[in-house]
């Protein structure tokens, strides 16, 4: 076997023995979805209310809950996947984390705050002057 083909049976072997992790997840077998990502409010300081859908899946049923920074929102006890609508308060970014019974992190993700543009800075389109 020459080493170009060594090479190569090597490469495919590494790459069929690897498991891609999912993206966002801290264990690679929980993933957590949260939508919408942002919240949007005239001024920043300003609450944000906004009713969110949370999405989980885990590999094995676990017992799980969710909280925003430290406050717990939500339990599920040996569940595997949960699909469900949740109301919210929310004034700056916020990490939303899904952590099992023994406090580990199983998957988390950042909801953000941004506040819209004031009219006060907006351009003006027309001039309040005019010759004719």
């Amino acid at each position: 076997m020459n080493f170009k083909a060594y090479c190569v049976v090597a490469l495919a072997w590494v790459m069929s023995s690897t498991k891609p992790l999912a993206a966002g997840t801290s264990s690679g077998q929980t993933t957590l979805e949260i939508k919408p990502v942002t919240c949007i409010v005239r001024q920043l300081g300003e609450l944000c209310q906004m009713t969110i859908k949370l999405h989980w899946l885990s590999a094995t049923p676990i017992d799980a809950c969710l909280y925003q920074e430290q406050l717990k929102l939500r339990c599920w006890q040996t569940k595997q996947q949960i699909s469900e609508q949740l109301d919210i308060s929310l004034q700056k970014n916020m990490n939303f984390r899904l952590i099992d019974s023994k406090n580990v992190v199983l998957a988390q993700q950042i909801i953000n705050v941004n506040a819209a543009v004031s009219r006060q800075y907006r351009r003006k389109l027309k001039t309040d002057w005019s010759i004719f």
